[in-house]
């Protein structure tokens, strides 16, 4: 199978969900940690719900700008979107569900859980971002490579 034919193939909260169940695998067969285990059971909600106000408000940015939020649909894209929390990463979608998985590390007490999320980060940037990166910067060049040159792009 050529690497390539996975680009823009799987969905984002797809590749989210899977790398939450191997979390969950990564879980049952490594040593949790008893320090995590003492931390306050609030801890993986309010992180969650950190991830989920940042994903929401790219997508508030995106309804105001009238251009598509579904990653799927690339050429629909109308704008290019650099306000709001576009000002500081230019995924927060993606960093959003990143928090998220985060909180995977406090609610199944367990260090090795983290494991997965450079694997998260690396899948997306090579399947995800850099084709749509590639896409805005054909359809916007010169409003792109500026926005690429003052925004990161996940932190």
């Amino acid at each position: 199978m050529n690497m390539d034919s996975l680009k823009l193939k799987v969905p984002p909260v797809v590749v989210a969900f899977i790398a939450v169940m191997l979390m969950k695998a990564v879980a049952l067969i490594t040593p949790g940690s008893a320090f995590l285990a003492t931390l306050p059971t609030a801890i993986p909600y309010l992180i969650v719900i950190l991830g989920f106000v940042v994903a929401i408000s790219g997508v508030v940015e995106f309804r105001r700008h009238k251009t598509t939020v579904n990653p799927m649909l690339k050429t629909e894209a109308t704008a290019m979107v650099d306000s709001g929390i576009y000002g500081y990463t230019r995924n927060p979608m993606y960093l959003g569900m990143l928090i998220a998985l985060l909180a995977g590390m406090f609610y199944w007490s367990n260090f090795y859980t983290l494991l997965i999320c450079p694997l998260f980060v690396l899948y997306m940037n090579r399947f995800q971002i850099e084709p749509e990166e590639a896409y805005l910067q054909e359809k916007f060049p010169h409003a792109f490579a500026d926005y690429q040159s003052r925004v990161r792009r996940w932190l």
